[in-house]
């Protein structure tokens, strides 16, 4: 009997989900701090970008840093290397506090809010829910609104259009909106995980 071929499991991205908060007078420091360490992480194994987050509010310098590696390995090496604890060092004089840090792997980062930490994953069938509670209609949208652009692009570029916009407008607007709506669904109090 044949032996049926099965697939690579391909690792999963893995995102590091960091806030600082800088004293108030050092961000022009901060940043050039954050230049050097991004520089640094670029060079490790597995890096596939950063995003940076800068504060909405002069008063309150608070900085959201997305950091994204290809599987959980290589960003917990670069998490555990002596360069990041000597750059975060550097950083002690600059920073109110160490900073929290929130590691995600797959889609569960679309289903976390900065201003509270998950205790754990959120269970996957309502993940899938609210995903398509969001895609759906946003799909619709681009398609209809943007018909007449798609029509003169080829087929693969229309389709990298609307997979561009829809995963840029879940990730910064759609799927935190849902998720505050939803978010007692997600994680009611008091259940076990």
């Amino acid at each position: 009997m044949p032996h049926a071929m099965t697939e690579p499991q391909r690792p999963t991205p893995a995102t590091a989900v960091i806030l600082r908060r800088v004293r108030p007078g050092r961000e022009e420091d901060y940043e050039e701090w954050m230049r050097g360490i991004t520089r640094e992480a670029a060079k490790f194994p597995g890096h596939l970008g950063v995003r940076i987050f800068r504060p909405a509010e002069r008063q309150r310098p608070e900085y959201l840093i997305v950091l994204i590696f290809d599987d959980e390995a290589h960003l917990q090496a670069w998490l555990a290397s002596d360069v990041r604890a000597e750059w975060i060092r550097r950083s002690e004089e600059l920073a109110e506090e160490p900073g929290r840090i929130e590691i995600l792997t797959g889609l569960e980062h679309w289903f976390t809010l900065p201003d509270r930490a998950a205790p754990s994953p959120a269970p996957k069938h309502k993940m899938m829910l609210l995903s398509v509670l969001a895609a759906y209609p946003l799909i619709l949208a681009i398609l209809y609104g943007l018909d007449p652009v798609f029509h003169r692009l080829p087929r693969p570029a229309a389709i990298l259009l609307v997979s561009v916009l829809l995963s840029a407008i879940l990730t910064y607007f759609a799927m935190p909106r849902i998720t505050r709506l939803f978010y007692r669904w997600l994680y009611p109090p008091g259940e076990p995980r």
